[in-house]
C-alpha cells in the first residue's frame, strides 16, 4: 500500500474537524469559532503534510479521494435534510428539527446577528459538518469505489448511525429537547438516508475517479 493509502484513519479523523470543533465547545467551552480555527489549522497542516510526502500518484488518490467523498456528503446532507423535513410533516408534534441551524449560527456569528445571517452562518455550518463528514467516510470505508453496492449500502448506513449516536449522546441536553422520541426518531431515520445516500455515491463517484488507483510505492 501506498504511502498515503497507509494514513487512511488519520485523513479520515482529519475529515470530522468541524465535529471536533463542536465537541471542544460542547465539552470544553471553547468558542465554536476558535475551535474551528485550530481544527481547521491542524486539518491544512496534515494534508499539506502527507501531500508532500507522498509520490505523484500518491497525491492524486488523496485530493481525488478528498472531492469524491465531499461531493457525496453534500449530497447526502441535501437528502438528510429533505428526509427530516417529510417526517417531520408526517409527525404532528410541534418539534422542529431545524432548531440547531439557527443555534449553529448564532454561536458562529453572535445572537444579535441579523435573522438572515444567523440562518446562512448555520446553514453553512450543518454542511460543513455533512460534507466533512462525506470525506471522512470515504477514507475509512471506500477502498478507492471497489466495494459491492450491498456493502457501500452497509457500512454508509453504518457510519450514519455512528453520527447518530452522537447527536443522541449530546444534543437533547444541550439543546433541551422535550420532545425525546420524535427527535430520536426523525434524527436517526433522517442518519439511516444519509448514510445510504452517502454509501451509493460515493461508491459510484470514487471507482469513476480513482481509475487506476495509487501506486503501490512508499511515497519519496
Amino acid at each position: 500500500m501506498n504511502f498515503a493509502g497507509r494514513l487512511r484513519p488519520i485523513l479520515a479523523l482529519g475529515g470530522v474537524f468541524s465535529g471536533v470543533a463542536l465537541l471542544l465547545y460542547l465539552l470544553a467551552g471553547v468558542s465554536l469559532n476558535l475551535a474551528l480555527v485550530v481544527t481547521s489549522a491542524l486539518l491544512a497542516g496534515a494534508l499539506a503534510l502527507v501531500l508532500w510526502l507522498s509520490s505523484p500518484a500518491g497525491r492524486r488518490w488523496v485530493l481525488l479521494t478528498v472531492v469524491g467523498g465531499a461531493a457525496s456528503g453534500l449530497v447526502a446532507t441535501v437528502a438528510y435534510d429533505v428526509a427530516k423535513t417529510v417526517l417531520s410533516q408526517l409527525d404532528p408534534s410541534p418539534y422542529n428539527p431545524f432548531h440547531v441551524i439557527d443555534v449553529f449560527g448564532e454561536l458562529i456569528v453572535g445572537s444579535q446577528a441579523d435573522a438572515t445571517m444567523i440562518l446562512l452562518a448555520g446553514a453553512a455550518f450543518h454542511l460543513l459538518n455533512g460534507t466533512s463528514f462525506g470525506v471522512a467516510y470515504v477514507f475509512l470505508f471506500g477502498r478507492d469505489g471497489q466495494i459491492s453496492l450491498r456493502r457501500a449500502l452497509a457500512t454508509g448506513i453504518i457510519w450514519g448511525l455512528f453520527l447518530e449516536a452522537f447527536q443522541l449522546t449530546l444534543y437533547p441536553g444541550w439543546l433541551d429537547i422535550r420532545l425525546y422520541q420524535e427527535f430520536a426518531t426523525i434524527s436517526a431515520l433522517g442518519h439511516v438516508v444519509y448514510g445510504a445516500t452517502l454509501g451509493v455515491l460515493a461508491r459510484r463517484w470514487l471507482a469513476r475517479l480513482l481509475l487506476p488507483g495509487p501506486e503501490q510505492d512508499d511515497g519519496r
